[in-house]
């Protein structure tokens, strides 16, 4: 794998090592520094392929202590609830013999909810697929993501919509120069291509630098304000110049700017942990969310049992609250599920440039890549009987104590792992107890395959469904 020896591990009582929780792991690089890395910048910012291991530790703090405290999982509660809300307001006007593109819908809805939880501002997907919808005649930019942006005229799109569309084109460049070799960059037609993600960097880093700034100057505003309410209660602040009564966000871009350290982050560090933010909060809940569906419509009584679950707990009206959710076991054990048969990350890897490294019994020199296959273990009958059938009760009870370490590793495992699995779970159940009280889904074609496509991941390609609103008892 890039030139690099690479070996699949595929046993999960050989995971010791490779899946340390140690902060010391020698196996804290996924896969070795490519050309394309660099290229990227990911070789020294962020947390994905930060090689810089001093600011990944730093980085990786910040996000586990960001990601999980009870005011933040709040937050994202009601964030995805308004979502939600907002989707299925359009899902109304959809006919009922329509054709629906669900992986469409969910992806439309994770890039506005993660807008709102990791900068403050929704893109608005949702509206413009809704259109899309009700208009196939509509002439929208939501059209033209498989053609290049218009980089002279991106100013005329909204502060959202440039964003969505700078984003989609950065996730080709990430494809570009991680799997196409550096000596073909400079072939023909693979030259403009390279030219143009270049400059798709550019701006997409120019838009949130300027984005990051604008933030810091209304935190600093803030505290401008509230020092004149602790110094001098009897002030109108509402007439104060200074004041334009603009309230700072809560949200993760918030927390970076105001988070307690000494390395004062200046915006170009704090640009790559919004990328990864919004990268991994947005095609891998889609795929779940998806495979969830596409589970549920094959098994009816499974759903069954799972809304009577949620309407149980929350009741066929009441907004979900974060409280609600560690109630919902039964949905946790259906998403787990999902997950162990289709997982977002089938293989994670592991990776030192330094170490010899033993196996049961063997030997492998440094500069060896480790191929985890998660796919593998989580479907071996070993660990789970019967590892092809779709039965979220193996998830139920005391199933920790009964698995073998490592055998189901659905964020992975160790100082590598997902430092944001609370949220992700947080989102996904809120999203099932809002939407399944609702609305079911029937698949166009109960017979066709789930359309995965894997690149270091795996993505959901199309999951056609019809909605019906659902009946209650």
């Amino acid at each position: 794998m890039f030139g690099f020896r690479t070996v699949l591990v595929g046993d999960p009582s050989f995971l010791k090592d490779l899946f340390s929780p140690s902060v010391h792991s020698p196996f804290l690089r996924r896969i070795p520094l490519l050309p394309g890395f660099k290229e990227l910048g990911m070789d020294k910012e962020g947390l994905l392929l930060n090689l810089d291991i001093p600011k990944w530790r730093h980085n990786r703090k910040f996000f586990q202590q960001s990601l999980s405290p009870p005011s933040f999982i709040e937050l994202s509660t009601l964030y995805t609830r308004d979502c939600c809300e907002e989707m299925m307001t359009y899902w109304n006007d959809i006919k009922i013999d329509q054709v629906v593109r669900l992986d469409e819908w969910y992806r439309a809805f994770t890039s506005d909810m993660m807008g709102l939880v990791a900068a403050g501002s929704k893109e608005e997907s949702l509206k413009i697929l809704y259109k899309k919808t009700v208009d196939s005649n509509a002439k929208l930019s939501f059209e033209l993501d498989n053609e290049n942006v218009d980089l002279n005229n991106l100013n005329k799109l909204s502060n959202g919509e440039q964003y969505r569309r700078l984003r989609s084109d950065y996730a080709d460049a990430i494809a570009f120069f991680v799997f196409i070799p550096k000596f073909i960059w400079n072939l023909p037609w693979f030259r403009q291509k390279c030219k143009y993600f270049r400059q798709i960097l550019i701006s997409l880093t120019q838009f949130e630098i300027k984005f990051i700034k604008e933030r810091k100057a209304m935190i600093e505003e803030q505290k401008y304000i509230n020092s004149i309410i602790t110094t001098d209660t009897n002030k109108n602040i509402i007439n104060n110049p200074n004041w334009n009564g603009n309230k700072v966000r809560s949200d993760f871009l918030t927390m970076l700017l105001t988070m307690n350290n000494d390395s004062n982050p200046s915006p170009e560090d704090i640009k790559q942990n919004i990328r990864e933010m919004f990268g991994a909060g947005t095609g891998t809940t889609t795929t779940s969310l998806c495979t969830i569906a596409y589970l549920l419509s094959n098994h009816p009584e499974v759903e069954k049992r799972m809304v009577k679950e949620i309407l149980s707990v929350i009741g066929p009206t009441k907004n979900v609250g974060s409280f609600d959710l560690s109630k919902l076991v039964y949905t946790e054990a259906v998403i787990y599920e999902a997950m162990r048969l289709y997982p977002v990350i089938p293989i994670t890897f592991r990776y030192t440039p330094d170490i010899t490294t033993q196996i049961d019994g063997h030997t492998f020199p440094p500069n060896t890549i480790f191929g985890i296959n998660l796919g593998h273990i989580q479907r071996n009958e070993k660990y789970f009987k019967d590892p092809n059938t779709f039965n979220p009760e193996r998830f139920l009870g005391n199933w920790r104590e009964t698995l073998p370490t490592f055998a189901f590793s659905p964020f992975g495992q160790g100082m590598k792992s997902c430092p944001g699995k609370h949220f992700a779970m947080t989102e996904i159940k809120v999203i099932l107890a809002t939407i399944y009280r609702k609305y079911t889904f029937k698949l166009v074609n109960s017979k066709e395959p789930l359309h995965l496509k894997f690149t270091l991941v795996n993505d959901i390609s199309k999951l056609e469904v019809f909605l019906e609103k659902r009946k209650l008892d």
